[in-house]
């Protein structure tokens, strides 16, 4: 493959930090223009720069597409940063080699380079930001953990390290693999550890009347017995707010947990693409295939 015009990746940088900037400073909201221009931006992209592999070009974003579609459904990923993906996979489908290092990249898609770094940062922002930053900065107190949580903390930082020991025996990278495998092993396991404060951060209280389209809700830590209050009202009661669902559910005078205050999932899309330009994909940097 070919390597990829400036051009082509200042259009990648410079609509994936607008989408990283509206997440954040936007209260998580994305303006279906913004959205839907920055498609467009990205089918122009694709056939004037990648059209000796514009079928492949389509077929990997269409790909991405169905895929996020059915994580959208399922409530676990936004609208907007579903098509931000797809935008990604469109202006750039294919990587022969990192900019900064050089490492082949295997063709592997882009779009996997991206979302395996997305899904670092993101690990490592979670309990700095809600853990140090919204509790112990702020004042409040963390509450106590519970044992299942600590043991499978402790089990996942035992298995995280011998992996780190690992990729440093195999890897000519060395020093580096275990450090990008030992922040992740300790944020993970103070995530588990502290999953209960997390989630309280990450929530807000409402009732089914201010939903709107759109938001997830936090049924991973609803009560069974508000889950089967809920279900009983609307049968297809899931993690995802539709239209429909509020309809059914807006006389409802109990409240929901839904994710108001989650973590801005555009940002860490663009410190992937940041972090899949310049070194690669994360996985065959700790291999260094």
């Amino acid at each position: 493959m070919a390597a990829y015009t400036a051009l082509e990746i200042a259009v990648l940088l410079a609509v994936t930090l607008v989408y990283a900037l509206f997440d954040v400073f936007n209260k998580r909201n994305i303006p279906d223009k913004v959205v839907y221009a920055t498609l467009v931006i990205g089918i122009v992209t694709a056939v004037l720069f990648n059209y000796s592999i514009i079928l492949l070009d389509f077929a990997i974003a269409a790909i991405v597409a169905l895929l996020g579609f059915l994580v959208y459904r399922s409530g676990y990923l936004g609208g907007g940063d579903v098509l931000e993906l797809v935008f990604i996979a469109l202006v750039l489908p294919i990587q022969a080699s990192s900019y900064l290092n050089g490492m082949s990249q295997l063709n592997i898609p882009f779009i996997v380079s991206v979302i395996i770094g997305a899904g670092y940062t993101a690990a490592l922002f979670i309990p700095i930001y809600y853990i140090l930053y919204k509790r112990i900065l702020a004042g409040k107190k963390l509450s106590r953990p519970r044992g299942r949580n600590m043991l499978l903390g402790a089990v996942l930082l035992v298995t995280y390290t011998m992996f780190a020991f690992a990729f440093s025996y195999l890897s000519a990278m060395g020093i580096v693999a275990a450090v990008i495998v030992m922040s992740l092993a300790v944020a993970s396991c103070i995530s588990i550890v502290f999953e209960h404060d997390i989630y309280q951060e990450m929530t807000s209280m409402i009732y089914p009347k201010a939903l709107e389209e759109g938001d997830m809700i936090a049924i991973n830590i609803m009560s069974q017995e508000d889950l089967d209050y809920f279900r009983k009202a609307y049968p297809a009661f899931g993690r995802l707010a539709t239209a429909s669902s509020i309809s059914k559910m807006k006389g409802i005078k109990r409240k929901l947990p839904v994710y108001r205050n989650s973590v801005p999932f555009s940002l860490f899309i663009f410190l992937g693409v940041v972090i899949s330009l310049s070194l690669g994909n994360l996985v065959l940097t700790l291999l260094n295939i």
